[in-house]
Formats: structure tokens, C-alpha cells, sequence
């Protein structure tokens, strides 16, 4: 009798340990580690779980057997070792690494019966038979029977005797269901400049697990460095993935990929139906594809032989998982090349805090990109003191200067992209009288204020509310709405200039599916002549007549109460400097700020990314930040703040008797009312976290069970909120 240890990771279980089944005697394949199964749990006939070992015999015992393997053979020993060094990185349940690696609906592989050409001689045929195998034969020899009795003009009937008689058999084949992709690019293949091939060079070189930071400015050509160094890679029989934020992953970024590799990528992302992703991801781990073109999750998927990993705008805080498992995809992917012995080459105009000590530190190799394609000049970056648009007595969310520019863009037909962060028409409501905003119920945060479908709205728990006309505390009538975002910046330039037409992108206009392409494409097509975003527009686009770029509120990101916010801050108007000018004609940046004397805003308006790398770093390690040191957020939150607080005193105080750690807290979290919930955060700093981790899950464990409490365990943290 055969057993398998098996992890259950479609249902939660605490502990999550692995239960014992026994193989059914008619079972011819014995299941492998890494095989996904479905077996009986509890009251529950049939749950997914993954095969982890299979113990010697022990005929003594009676346990309930394997229902049917739900997937086989992906799951191999050096993917196991990654998903095993997640879990233990991240402080998380193998069972919810298993989960978020395996495709949903791991069993829905879509199969047909087609008729292809039986054993039986053709002169066993009647004529009309014989016309029927040629009509066969033209197709390909292997036709679905509906489409072959459409095809000839005959009934099931015919096909069958045929069958009966041997001329045709079936056959199941596999139905691979692929995403409605966009058409190649057909982009003629670009001749390398000097430093684009030295950096191929450098990469094509480079031995297994190596590191590359390929950091080149916007609009340099970084594309066509990852795209050669990926045929080098498929030339040699490995295969690749390229990581993208999911915001970045736009059919212009597919089509670059289709045009020169054709039907063998694989595209994995939010936005697939569950077939579709399972069956790219069959792809990639069958060898079918040879590059995996992905968001984030895409770094957990198989491959037979991963000789490369790029992971596009390396920087990016979307790279950043923020449910259970909470893994960093650029982590990952680092991990990922030590077990599988690929190269990583790391892109960005704005390395990360993280990349760039690496660099120094001589973990990873800079190659840099300095000068745009076609020698075309960085745009220039006015910025403009709102302070003194104010005092003048300009109260427009726009500057005279942005005003003029986006008129000159009217009248030349050119294209004009303006960035405000933050979604709906007002960012808060507030009572002039007494000065209390309107809040979420459920969270601690101010509702904002939707003009589409006039509604004030929370964007973290989405509960929503009619709007106010009274103030709730002091029952003043003088209710006013503060603070411009995306639809109210839409609304202004449509009332300004009312024969320009606009395009609004950001998550309230993207929530259906293929919203954020079409919108991207209508801009491109020159359907619009001013888009207005969040960050979302700030990468992945490629717009040739978009000449002007106006940033509204530059400094907004400044104000949120995180270490990371001058990075951010500097990052994004980088990011979205660099969609200005990007064709033949010159492009210019406008910054309208309220703190322009910020290095963040001063650099960036200067293109000086060396100079903000070197200060940052500095400042970090003064105050003994990341990535100098590193961190774990411990946050307990109940419905009670009293239940809270108890569970996260008793984890900081656990963890204070560690050397060389800083333990931060208890103290209530930024957010601090959370969906109904009291969070209390704990902070745990150390430069080395290994003799933490063990100590944070004994510590975790040692609470008392209750039902209602949670403790949510983020290491290396992207968001202090």
C-alpha cells in the first residue's frame, strides 16, 4: 500500500500540516512530490492539496484514499525549493504559497474529440466517402465532427459508419485557450547603439546567477536590450520571463514581445480568465512557451529550463504582494536565480533604494543607457510655485503657465498627458464651521467624493454613502469639498477648453475588463488629445505626439507619513517626465508643487537621478533604515482595540529580548481603523533577520487563540500604513 503526505491549500487549516492518504490500488502512475491532488477533507468530498512527500508503506494504517490528480509534473524539486524559501522568507503557511503558485481551476485543462484518418484502405470508400477524406485531408487531417458535417454538407450518421468502418477514428486533442492578444508590433529590428550593445554583451557573459542593474534613462531603448539578450538565452534551449508592473503590462508592451517571438510567449496576468491561465501556465512549465510575459505572480510560475529574468521598472512598489503571501516579486526573483541558476537583469531609469546598494556593494553589476534613441534630448522640467499662483490670485487647480501650454497644445493637435495621484473628484469633505471631515465608518480615513454616480466613497473598504449636506458634529449646512482629483481635473479642462476631447484613466475607469487597454489605445490612435491619470499613465507608454506633460500636485506624495515617500515622489515624476518627447518632436514637463524647494522635486525637475541616489542613501542610513537594515510589520488587529493591544504588547515583548534589534510599538497603525477593525503595529528592525524569524513565529504561536484576532506578518514592508 502506497501513501501520500498531502497539503491542503485550497481551504484554510490551522496548523497547516500535511495529512496522510492512501494511493488507490488502480492508480498505474504514482503521484510525485509537487503533484496537485484533490482528496477527501472533512465534510468536503474533494479539496485541492499538493503532494510534499510520499512516507514508506505502513500497512497498519487506515486512511481515506486520493480522489484524482488534478495536476501533475510542474511543481519539480527546484520549484518546490523556491516556494519552500518563500514561505520561510516571508514568515507565511507553505499551504498559501502552494495556493498562490498553482493556477485556479488547476483542473479545467479543455480537451475535443477530433476525426483524423482511420487504418481502412481508401477504395473501401463510395464516392461520397472519398469526398468526405479529401475535404479531411485539406484541413489539416484532423477536423472537430460538427465542423467536418458542416464542412461537407452530411450528418453524423455518415461520420459514424465511416468510423465503424475504419476510414476515420477519434481522437482527443488538447484545446489550448489563449488570451486575445494584440497584433505584433512589426517594428523594424532597430540597429544597438554602443551602449545598448555593450550591455547585451555584459549580459550574454555573465555566469548563472548574476545580477544586472540595467539602468538607462527614459526613453534609452532598455526594450531592445532585454529583447536581445532573450534570444540569446532561447538561441541556447533555456527560456525566459519578463516581469512588468501590472499598470505596464499594455498591449503596446505584448505586441513588442509577439513581433519577435511570435506565438511562443505566454502572457500571464489579472486580467486572463481562469482558463486562459491555466493554460499559459501549462505552457510555460510543458516548454510550450519560451517566454513568460507577466505581472508580479508570474515570477511563481513554472518552467522547465529559466536561463533569464527581467524585471522591467525594478523600482516599482506594485512589485510588492499585499495579501498573504506577502513576497516581493524582485526578492523572489533574486532567490529564484540562485536555486535555478538563471541570470537577473534588474530595469530602471530610478533604481530602487535596494538595487543601488547592491550595486555598491558588489552584488549586482550597473550597466548604464545615458542617451535617449536617436540622440533625443531629456524634455526640460519647469516647476512651478502654486504658493505664488495663490497669493496672485489664481485659484485654478491649473498654473498660468500649464494653461498656456495646454492652449498651445490645442492649437497644434499635439497630445497632452496630466497626472494628478489621487482618484475621484474631491480627496475629502469638510465642514467649514467646526472643521470635521466626513469619515469611513469602517476605517480611518476620510471619504472622497465621486461625482460619477454622486457618491462619497471609501477607497480602502469601498463603503459608500450618499453625500452629505450636513455636518454631522455640528449640524452646519456649510459642507465644502477639498482637494482636486482625476474627475475633477477632467471636469476642468472640458469646462476650460470644451473642444478638446479627454480621457480619464485610473482605477474607477478600469474595472472593466479590457477598459485599460482600450482606453490606452483610443489615446493612442489620437482619439483624444489630453489624458488625464493617476500613475498609472506615468509607465509602459510609448506615445509619439505626446509633447506635453503637466504634473498638478507634484508634492502630494510627500505628505504621506512613510520613509519611502521622497523615493516615490522623485521616482514618479521621473517616470512621467519621461512620456514627453518621445518622437520626433521636442517634449516639455510642467511640475506644479506647493514645497518645490524639495530634493525630491529639485532633483527630478534637474534629471539627476545619480545625485538622489547618493542623498537618499545617505539619509537612510542615518536614521538606520532599509535598505540598511531591514524590517518586519507585526499589526494585530480585532474588533476590540483592548484585544489588539494585548496580542501586539505581548509580541513586542517577546521579540525585545533579541540582540541587535529595534523594536518599535505597540502603537496604534497609521490607518488605524481598518474594515471595522483596531490595528495595533509592532516594527521589528534588525540588519540581519535570520535569528528573528524563528523567534517572531514562537512568538505568534504563543498567543492565546481567539477567534476574532489576526495577526498580519509583513517582511520588508513597502507601506507603513
Amino acid at each position: 500500500m502506497t501513501f501520500a503526505e498531502v497539503l491542503i491549500v485550497s481551504v484554510p487549516v490551522d496548523p497547516p500540516v500535511a495529512y496522510t492518504y492512501r494511493v488507490p490500488d488502480t492508480w498505474t502512475d504514482l503521484p510525485v512530490p509537487g503533484t496537485a491532488v484533490d482528496v477527501p477533507f472533512g465534510p468536503r468530498p474533494a479539496v485541492r492539496g499538493v503532494v510534499v512527500r510520499c512516507p514508506a508503506p505502513d500497512p497498519g494504517r487506515t486512511v481515506k484514499p486520493l480522489v484524482r490528480v488534478a495536476l501533475e509534473g510542474h511543481l519539480d524539486a527546484r520549484h518546490r525549493e523556491l516556494l519552500a524559501w518563500l514561505a520561510d522568507h516571508y514568515l507565511c503557511p507553505l499551504a498559501r504559497v502552494y495556493q498562490a503558485a498553482l493556477p485556479p481551476g488547476a483542473s479545467r485543462a479543455r480537451t475535443r474529440t477530433v476525426l483524423v484518418r482511420g487504418p481502412a484502405p481508401a477504395e473501401q470508400a463510395t464516392p461520397r466517402q472519398r469526398s468526405l477524406l479529401s475535404i479531411l485531408e485539406a484541413h489539416g487531417g484532423r477536423l472537430p465532427a460538427p465542423e467536418l458535417c458542416r464542412l461537407a454538407g452530411t450528418t453524423s450518421g455518415t461520420l459514424k459508419a465511416m468510423v465503424t468502418k475504419g476510414l476515420l477514428r477519434t481522437e482527443d486533442e488538447r484545446v489550448w485557450r489563449r488570451p486575445t492578444l494584440p497584433d505584433p508590433a512589426r517594428i523594424p529590428r532597430p540597429p544597438l547603439l554602443s551602449e545598448q550593445a555593450e550591455a547585451v554583451a555584459a549580459i550574454a557573459a555573465g555566469k548563472p546567477g548574476d545580477v544586472f542593474l540595467l539602468q538607462g534613462v527614459t526613453g534609452s531603448g532598455k526594450t531592445e536590450v532585454y529583447l536581445h539578450a532573450i534570444e540569446e538565452v532561447v538561441a541556447g534551449g533555456r527560456q525566459a520571463l519578463v516581469l512588468v508592473p501590472e499598470i505596464a503590462l499594455t498591449p503596446q508592451t505584448v505586441a513588442r514581445f509577439r513581433d519577435r517571438f511570435g506565438e511562443a510567449i505566454a502572457v500571464l496576468h489579472s486580467g486572463l480568465g481562469e482558463g486562459e491561465r491555466y493554460d499559459e501556465w501549462e505552457r510555460l512549465g510543458t516548454g510550450a512557451a519560451l517566454v513568460g510575459i507577466g505581472a508580479r505572480s508570474a515570477i511563481l510560475a513554472p518552467f522547465q529550463d529559466l536561463g533569464l529574468v527581467v524585471v522591467d521598472e525594478e523600482h516599482e512598489g506594485s512589485y510588492k504582494q499585499d495579501t498573504v503571501p506577502r513576497y516581493h516579486a524582485r526578492t523572489v526573483a533574486l532567490a529564484r536565480a540562485r536555486i535555478e541558476g538563471c541570470k537577473v537583469v534588474l530595469g530602471s531609469a530610478t533604481p530602487s533604494q535596494e538595487t543601488h546598494l547592491a550595486v555598491l556593494r558588489a552584488e549586482a553589476t550597473r550597466l548604464e543607457l545615458r542617451q535617449r534613441i536617436h540622440a533625443r534630448p531629456l524634455p526640460p522640467v519647469a516647476v512651478i510655485d502654486m504658493r505664488e499662483e495663490l497669493a496672485e490670485g489664481n485659484r485654478s487647480p491649473f498654473s498660468r503657465r500649464l494653461a498656456e501650454a495646454i492652449e498651445q497644445q490645442r492649437q497644434s493637435g499635439e497630445q497632452t498627458i496630466l497626472l494628478i495621484n489621487r482618484r475621484g473628484y474631491a480627496t475629502f469633505v469638510m465642514c467649514r464651521r467646526c472643521g470635521t471631515p466626513v469619515e469611513c465608518p469602517n476605517c480611518s480615513v476620510s471619504l472622497t467624493y465621486h461625482r460619477v454616480g454622486d457618491a462619497l466613497r471609501c477607497h480602502h473598504c469601498d463603503h459608500h454613502e450618499p453625500p452629505v449636506t450636513r455636518c454631522p458634529s455640528c449640524e452646519s449646512t456649510v459642507i465644502r469639498h477639498f482637494g482636486a482629483g482625476t474627475q475633477q481635473i477632467a471636469e476642468a479642462v472640458k469646462e476650460r477648453w470644451p473642444d478638446l476631447r479627454v480621457l480619464r484613466l485610473d482605477r474607477d475607469t478600469t474595472t472593466r475588463k479590457g477598459a485599460h487597454a482600450e482606453i490606452l489605445g483610443a489615446f493612442a490612435r489620437g482619439e483624444a488629445d489630453l489624458l488625464v491619470g493617476t500613475q498609472m499613465i506615468a509607465k509602459g507608454l510609448d506615445l509619439p505626439n505626446v509633447t506635453l506633460v503637466g504634473v498638478v500636485a507634484a508634492d502630494s506624495s510627500l505628505n504621506v507619513p512613510d520613509f519611502r515617500s521622497s523615493e516615490r515622489t522623485f521616482q514618479l515624476l521621473t517616470q512621467v517626465a519621461g512620456r514627453a518627447g518621445r518622437g520626433d518632436r521636442p517634449g516639455r514637463v510642467i511640475v506644479q508643487a506647493y514645497a518645490p524647494e524639495h530634493p525630491a522635486i529639485v532633483l527630478a525637475h534637474r534629471h539627476d537621478v545619480p545625485r538622489f541616489l547618493e542623498l537618499e542613501l545617505a539619509d537612510r542610513a542615518e536614521l538606520d533604515y532599509p535598505p540598511h537594515s531591514s524590517l518586519i510589520s507585526l499589526v494585530a488587529s480585532a474588533p476590540s482595540a483592548e484585544v489588539a493591544r494585548d496580542a501586539a504588547t505581548h509580541l513586542a515583548t517577546r521579540l525585545r529580548v533579541l540582540p541587535d534589534v529595534t523594536v518599535l510599538g505597540p502603537a496604534d497603525a497609521i490607518l488605524k481603523e481598518l474594515r471595522g477593525r483596531h490595528r495595533v503595529q509592532v516594527l521589528v528592525r534588525a540588519r540581519d533577520l535570520s535569528p528573528v524569524r524563528p523567534v517572531v513565529r514562537q512568538a505568534i504561536a504563543s498567543l492565546p487563540r481567539i477567534p476574532e484576532l489576526r495577526i498580519a506578518v509583513d517582511v520588508d514592508p513597502i507601506s507603513m500604513l
